[in-house]
């Protein structure tokens, strides 16, 4: 699989060109002002607002510099199922398909995602560490191009596109400035020991059952909360309840042994 790009939103939705995929029959790039060339992006953010039903939802994640366009599509129903158990403001971490919509001044560049998995700060801190960085190595490129200096046909693609030069260099370099001065000073990474679905779960039935136990659709919210997917979290629950690590007291109900 194609690896995924690291831009920002601002950078992303300044987009209004795309270019024929290497291989005839192939996706298109969607290409950036900034010399991104994207097909699959990597965007974490925090997810502000949610609308819609079904497999189909529409969806704004935020970073420092702006906001991106999620729309859900039919072939991936768990991306949308997830979405439906997130209230915003959350932060989001999200894999999807990059498209450009519409065309003249009404051309937008939308995310499609593929997977959605609730996050933490510190994480949307990481990620914007690490996309600045990836932007300015794109922009030192650039500038390398544009003096003559070095040769980079994408990167020459988007300057023949976009046009501007060393002013656009200058706008995107503030652009990552202003994303930067959002991340906290004491940032720190910390080892945290992975866990599987079926732990996350049980913790979650331990800690959130009364006497009644906990509805599957409250623990399946409170599992995605926790970083796993709508159909993971079921998954999880279904195989507690084969393994008899839990049992239903009356339907729709969770319960802990």
């Amino acid at each position: 699989m194609e690896s995924a790009v690291r831009v920002f939103a601002r950078d992303f939705n300044a987009s209004r060109y795309t270019v024929d995929g290497d291989e005839p029959g192939s996706p298109c790039y969607l290409v950036t002002p900034g010399g991104a060339w994207c097909r699959r992006i990597f965007i974490v953010g925090a997810l502000t607002e949610r609308k819609g039903s079904g497999d189909v939802m529409h969806a704004r994640l935020a970073d420092p510099t702006g906001a991106f366009s999620l729309t859900t599509g039919r072939q991936s129903p768990d991306v949308a199922a997830t979405l439906g158990y997130i209230d915003p403001p959350a932060f989001v971490a999200v894999t999807g398909q990059a498209s450009l919509m519409g065309s003249g001044s009404r051309t937008r560049a939308l995310v499609t995602p593929e997977t959605l998995t609730v996050v933490d700060r510190t994480v949307r801190d990481l990620w914007v560490l690490r996309t600045a960085e990836r932007t300015l190595e794109r922009l030192e490129m650039m500038q390398a191009v544009i003096r003559g200096t070095d040769r980079d046909d994408r990167l020459e693609t988007a300057l023949r596109l976009y046009g501007s030069g060393t002013t656009l260099v200058a706008e995107q370099a503030a652009m990552v400035r202003a994303a930067l001065a959002s991340v906290r000073p004491d940032i720190t990474v910390g080892e945290v020991a992975p866990r599987t679905a079926a732990e996350v779960v049980t913790e979650i039935l331990e800690a959130g059952s009364g006497p009644r136990g906990l509805s599957r659709s409250d623990a399946i919210a409170r599992a995605v909360m926790a970083g796993l997917s709508a159909s993971a979290a079921g998954e999880a629950i279904d195989a507690l309840l084969a393994e008899g690590e839990c049992y239903s007291p009356s339907p729709g109900m969770i319960r802990r042994i």
